[in-house]
């Protein structure tokens, strides 16, 4: 589980009993509210830091970075991670880097070179009032010109925690490239067609799943656009992810676009069924084309019986191959509407992130033996070469099915935003489904 990394900066040496016991308060309310912890040196704040932590129940990590002076175990005594620099004050700018966001507590010169990094870093940064130091002079103070923002002033813990949750976005992107949260919208996309849509293709714009080529290049250019001028604001490096779910191979007519759109990554969900030999199409795929081929409405029970997109959605997804085989609805092995492993592999070269979409297109999280089947999932993924990330299947998830993915070694899971859902955490990305805002019918 990656959880968000909070910073605690403060006073070293002898501190104030007043002090010691808001910092104390401070790190164990973070750790119960799912934070992992950074600090600096070993005493003063920091060691109260330390005991805080040990009060916590939560698995919260806590990393030492120690700039190298003194003996661990004689400068704070409980347990923590300890990283020996031997850098001295240059470990400063370690810490900063380490977290997505700092926090201030009292304070001397290590503290301001310490919220001056955090500064130039674009990270967001709280102080804590009433504690003297540092954390009270520039509580509610901008540096310099960089930020609109200023240092976010709190008076309470409470009101520090309620900082933090409030800056933790629904999914939090696993990596440093970004230097701290993830900001962007992420779309859930599926099929595109260039000018008027085909029979197949109107029926996919009907349910939302069909997007105008030209418009879609609009609405990713503005995008780009977005993150262009949100890098430049943070002085950061971020991208946004643009997700295209099932497979379909027109996905293709804008592989090359993103090539000009250096702020957005592309990334491919597709499910087993693409690996099989020969690639066997989803339920719904299925159900889509003999509509579109027999001028079918794919919720027309008079036509369709069973075998409607709604009872369908309903149903386990070999359940959903057995209903429409009993429809004589063709199985459309390998269609020319599909990407095929080749496909796929041209993809992946073009620099698109390759991910699951699972081993079943279903409601995972209702499976009796799901746990394995991630495993086994996982391992497939990796065996590809592909990455470990999960798009939840109709965007459903749970909190027990995240915890298997988790265990299984899928480190970023995807889901969309429904009301059936628990609330996001750290680790689950909330897309959403695009919708055409102009013309394309």
């Amino acid at each position: 589980m990656r959880r968000n990394v909070v910073a605690i900066v403060g006073a070293s040496g002898a501190i104030p009993a007043a002090v010691r016991q808001q910092a104390e308060a401070l790190a164990a309310t973070l750790a119960d509210a799912n934070f992992d912890l950074v600090t600096g040196g070993m005493d003063g704040v920091i060691c109260t830091t330390a005991h805080g932590r040990a009060q916590s129940e939560n698995e919260a990590h806590l990393v030492h970075i120690k700039s190298g002076e003194g003996r661990a175990w004689q400068r704070s005594p409980h347990l923590a991670s300890v990283v020996c620099t031997g850098a001295g004050a240059m470990r400063n700018h370690l810490v900063v880097r380490s977290a997505d966001l700092v926090v201030a507590v009292s304070g001397g010169a290590g503290t301001l070179s310490e919220l001056t990094t955090a500064w130039q870093e674009g990270k967001p940064i709280a102080a804590l009032r009433g504690v003297r130091g540092w954390s009270d002079e520039l509580a509610g103070r901008a540096l310099d010109h960089r930020r609109r923002q200023r240092i976010h002033g709190c008076e309470c813990i409470e009101e520090v925690v309620a900082w933090a949750e409030q800056l933790r976005p629904a999914g939090v992107f696993g990596g440093r490239i970004n230097r701290g949260f993830y900001p962007h919208a992420v779309p859930a996309l599926h099929r595109i067609h260039d000018g008027a849509p085909s029979a197949a293709h109107r029926i996919h714009q009907r349910f939302g799943m069909s997007f105008e080529k030209s418009e879609l290049m609009r609405q990713l250019a503005t995008l780009d656009d977005d993150v262009r001028r949100w890098n430049r604001c943070h002085q950061a490096d971020t991208v946004a992810l643009v997700t295209f779910d099932d497979g379909w191979k027109d996905v293709l007519c804008v592989a090359d676009a993103f090539e000009r759109l250096p702020n957005l990554c592309p990334v491919l969900f597709v499910g087993e069924n693409h690996f099989q030999t020969p690639a066997r199409p989803l339920p719904l795929q299925r159900l889509y084309e003999h509509c579109a081929a027999n001028g079918i409405d794919p919720e027309d029970e008079g036509k369709l019986g069973g075998a409607t997109r709604t009872r369908l959605k309903a149903l386990p997804e070999r359940t959903q191959h057995a209903v429409l085989d009993a429809q004589r609805v063709a199985r459309m092995l390998a269609p020319d509407w599909l990407l095929a492993p080749n496909d796929i592999k041209a993809l992946q070269v073009a620099g698109w992130v390759i991910a699951t979409h699972g081993h079943r297109h279903e409601s995972l999280p209702t499976r009796p033996a799901l746990a394995p089947e991630l495993d086994a999932l996982a391992e497939a993924v990796e065996e590809r070469g592909h990455t470990p990330w999960l798009a939840w299947p109709e965007g459903l998830w749970s909190t027990a099915a995240y915890a298997a993915a988790c265990d299984a070694g899928i480190r970023l899971q995807f889901a969309l935003a429904r009301s059936r859902n628990p609330a996001a955490c750290d680790g689950v990305v909330v897309r959403e489904v695009w919708q055409q805002v102009s013309g394309g019918s």
